[in-house]
């Protein structure tokens, strides 16, 4: 019996520490925001962040012509890039918009806005019918079509010319 409490202690104990530390990295956003990944902390290669990942999206041809059909008619891929942190964050939610019809420009206020609402949680203040379950896949959804665009849109190496 008293291993069983020290077990469940130290089990306790670990599982606060680690949601602590996962939560200060913006792991956690809330309820429903909760991501399995976070772009906007994400500090790998395709994460490229602030203004510049919005001059790189224009130069990559390949990723603007897989993006340009998400966009809303009209609307710049630059444009529809600002204010966003990263190039994973604004891509997901083209792909959110597009999947779950949600008018872009709600989508993009309530992520780049005064709150910087997480997608997850963007997706439920604007589809409050949708449980959190449906929340959370349609995160995942959008961050696999994401990195699938950024995969196959890899722009070949220049080769050298002898």
């Amino acid at each position: 019996m008293r291993q069983l409490s020290i077990w469940t202690a130290t089990l306790t104990i670990s599982t606060a520490l680690t949601a602590g530390a996962w939560a200060q990295h913006g792991g956690v956003h809330g309820g429903a925001g909760h991501e399995p990944h976070d772009f906007a902390t994400d500090h790998s290669p395709h994460s490229q962040s602030g203004a510049n990942f919005v001059n790189r999206l224009s130069n990559n041809t390949n990723l603007a012509s897989r993006l340009q059909p998400l966009l809303p008619a009209g609307e710049t891929l630059k444009a529809a890039a600002t204010g966003f942190k990263n190039q994973g964050q604004f891509i997901a939610a083209l792909h959110v918009s597009h999947n779950l019809n949600i008018p872009f420009d709600k989508l993009k206020a309530e992520m780049t806005g005064s709150e910087h609402d997480s997608l997850g949680q963007a997706i439920h203040d604007l589809r409050p019918d949708l449980t959190s379950k449906l929340v959370k896949n349609n995160v995942r959804l959008a961050e696999n079509q994401t990195k699938t665009d950024l995969e196959e849109s890899k722009e070949p190496p220049e080769t050298a010319s002898n």
